[in-house]
């Protein structure tokens, strides 16, 4: 069955992008509830050179990705602390800074009246601060949605601005797990979390599956490089020293594994007594 309309606009997830000497990781996919609409316009330019008394000697159309917006019930604090920058006090304020900088994320999307039931990638995106807005109670409620301008671009290692798998397609059960790269190599760790008791002290295994044969090429520990006095790769396995995780607060750390291929891997190490 061909495509003849699609609308019901659902599952729209961001996975944030980060890039270390050349290499794009994509962070694991979150959700983002309240899907209400996304508009997305082709952007480029026609490239028109002429010769031999002929307007038409030379024409290419280039492929600058796309711009449009993305409209949501509402815009949930984890995406704009992960995407925008903004920070969470010890207050549980939510507070915005200029000065923070604003991440890419790779966006994905599928429509419920899709015949084919497409499951949708954009690969580097840029959406930007949703407006404040709202109004006084009346006798009949009107629903504020909040919208983002969003510009899509090719990414910077691979030039693919998008990507769909339709169902049945391979990878497309784990389509929200992990962004679909071409030729996909999935990173998957054994556990989500991981706990370390400063009473019996050990090295934190992360165990790490992979359908290829990437490197380990970065460790982000709360956010901050790992060194290797402090860890040790084995494969796609990263073990934790016991030393370190034994000098840290008692509290939930995330840990990022970035690898030369694949999906990122995104973990929580929790220290305690």
């Amino acid at each position: 069955m061909s495509n003849k309309v699609k609308y019901g606009l659902k599952n729209v997830y961001y996975s944030v992008i980060s890039e270390s000497g050349g290499v794009v990781s994509y962070g694991s996919p979150n959700h983002v509830p309240g899907a209400v609409n996304l508009v997305l316009n082709a952007a480029g330019e026609k490239v028109l050179f002429s010769a031999d008394d002929t307007e038409g000697y030379y024409e290419e159309d280039t492929n600058n990705g796309y711009e449009g917006s993305l409209e949501m019930a509402l815009i949930p604090d984890t995406y704009r602390v992960d995407v925008f920058g903004d920070e969470i006090d010890s207050n549980g304020a939510l507070i915005e800074n200029a000065n923070a900088k604003q991440k890419r994320v790779a966006l994905m999307f599928e429509f419920s009246g899709d015949s084919k039931k497409m499951r949708h990638v954009l690969y580097s995106c840029l959406t930007s601060r949703p407006n404040l807005e709202g109004a006084t109670k009346t006798n009949t409620k009107d629903i504020k949605t909040e919208s983002m301008n969003l510009s899509v671009k090719p990414a910077i290692d691979t030039s693919n601005v998008k990507a769909k798998l339709k169902e049945g397609d391979t990878g497309y059960d784990t389509f929200f797990s992990a962004v679909y790269l071409k030729n996909a190599v999935t990173n998957t760790p054994d556990a989500t979390s991981y706990d370390f008791s400063k009473g019996i002290p050990a090295d934190v295994l992360i165990d790490v599956t992979s359908t290829g044969s990437p490197t380990v090429t970065n460790v982000l520990f709360d956010g901050a490089y790992l060194g290797s006095v402090n860890m040790s790769v084995s494969g796609t396995d990263v073990t934790i020293d016991e030393i370190f995780l034994g000098g840290l607060a008692n509290a939930i750390y995330p840990v990022t594994i970035q690898y030369s291929s694949g999906n990122a891997v995104d973990v929580l190490v929790e220290v305690g007594v």
